[in-house]
């Protein structure tokens, strides 16, 4: 007797379609896993993330319970409502500084990745002069107690709009014509800083002591003194300018191989390059307006996610750089404020800034 096989399978049951249902998700997380990329971005990501945690915890108790301490103060000596205060100044403090790192890390890495170099920042094309230049030009014209420079909201508008209308005019210039000229731009950029710092200087010099000291409060923005006012328009912005920038990671992955390869491929490279300029010049805008120049924090963080994640892909780049630029600054004002030195965090990340920049120099030189 032959039994005949069945020519078709049976059905699956309902029970089956829900397993495969359910292994489907879990091939994919074993797919992501088997990749040692993967493994070593998330084994990046959660020790960055552990210290980061921590660097808010020691910022926090330095602030807080340490300095009572050091006051021989109990907490039954703590008067009502000492805490909350204090955190009402923290906090703030806080979120200034994560948003800012991770602004000034995004366009970084953007900016590298247009420029083709490591060794570039923003800071470089005249940011920093144009907001301190902008800054001595409406107390000289209109005063100190001017709205236009009184009010932070007012102000901090006209500072964005002045960078963005400079550095539009600047890269309309140069880069028209659908010229690619990098290099120019940058040697240009040093040049505006330094006719922009002299007639700083000058403008300065001859304004009144008062109008003087009003300026220099407002241009030597640090860690101690950032403009906390303008928090509830700059964090937005800053939320929409790292997301722009992030949103357009795969775009960066094939900008890194060139002009000639990244129009190959269909990418229109000038008018990438614009919007991107546009975007660094209103992230750039909002960090020094809000913390100050820290010309070399996104360098130092950009070349050390590079280094730590072995890849050339955008978007663990953008999200290691973001984590080391806020570990960096948030651990070293915790310390700063832990063991009570008197030196702002910013001097120190720019002469490590400094010096880290030779050795990428020397670095490239060799090879």
């Amino acid at each position: 007797m032959v039994v005949k096989k069945l020519a078709k399978p049976l059905p699956k049951t309902q029970g089956d379609g829900m397993i495969l249902k359910v292994n489907e998700p879990m091939s994919s997380i074993k797919a992501f896993f088997s990749k040692p990329g993967n493994i070593r971005a998330v084994i990046v990501f959660v020790i960055l993330a552990i210290a980061i945690a921590g660097s808010v915890w020691l910022y926090i108790f330095s602030r807080t319970y340490l300095r009572m301490y050091r006051l021989d103060m109990t907490r039954d000596m703590i008067p009502p409502g000492a805490i909350e205060s204090i955190m009402a100044r923290t906090l703030p403090a806080l979120y200034a500084m994560g948003a800012s790192a991770v602004v000034l890390a995004v366009i970084s890495l953007s900016f590298q990745t247009i420029v083709q170099s490591r060794v570039l920042t923003p800071s470089m094309i005249g940011f920093d002069s144009v907001f301190v230049g902008t800054q001595t030009a409406l107390v000289f014209i209109f005063g100190a107690g001017s709205v236009l420079f009184a009010d932070p909201y007012i102000n901090y508008f006209i500072n964005a709009g002045i960078m963005i209308l400079v550095s539009m005019l600047m890269f309309g210039f140069i880069l028209r014509s659908g010229r690619n000229n990098i290099i120019f731009l940058l040697m240009f950029g040093l040049v505006l800083s330094g006719i922009i710092g002299s007639g700083t200087r000058y403008l300065q010099v001859i304004m009144n002591q008062s109008d003087f000291f009003q300026v220099q409060a407002a241009t030597s923005v640090n860690i101690n003194n950032m403009n906390t006012d303008i928090i509830g328009i700059a964090i937005p912005i800053m939320a929409v300018v790292v997301g722009a920038t992030v949103w357009r990671h795969r775009r960066y992955d094939v900008m890194s191989l060139g002009p000639v390869q990244a129009k190959s491929l269909g990418i229109p490279y000038e008018r990438e390059m614009t919007i991107n300029l546009i975007i660094i010049a209103v992230g750039m805008s909002v960090a020094t307006a809000l913390i100050g120049s820290l010309t070399f924090l996104g360098l130092l963080a950009v070349n050390s996610a590079r280094e730590i994640m072995k890849t050339h892909k955008h978007l663990p780049l953008f999200i290691a750089s973001a984590m080391m630029a806020a570990l960096a600054l948030i651990l070293g004002e915790a310390v700063r404020v832990f063991f009570e030195w008197a030196i702002p965090v910013t001097v120190i990340i720019n002469l490590v800034g400094c010096v880290y920049v030779f050795y990428l120099i020397l670095k490239e030189n060799k090879t």
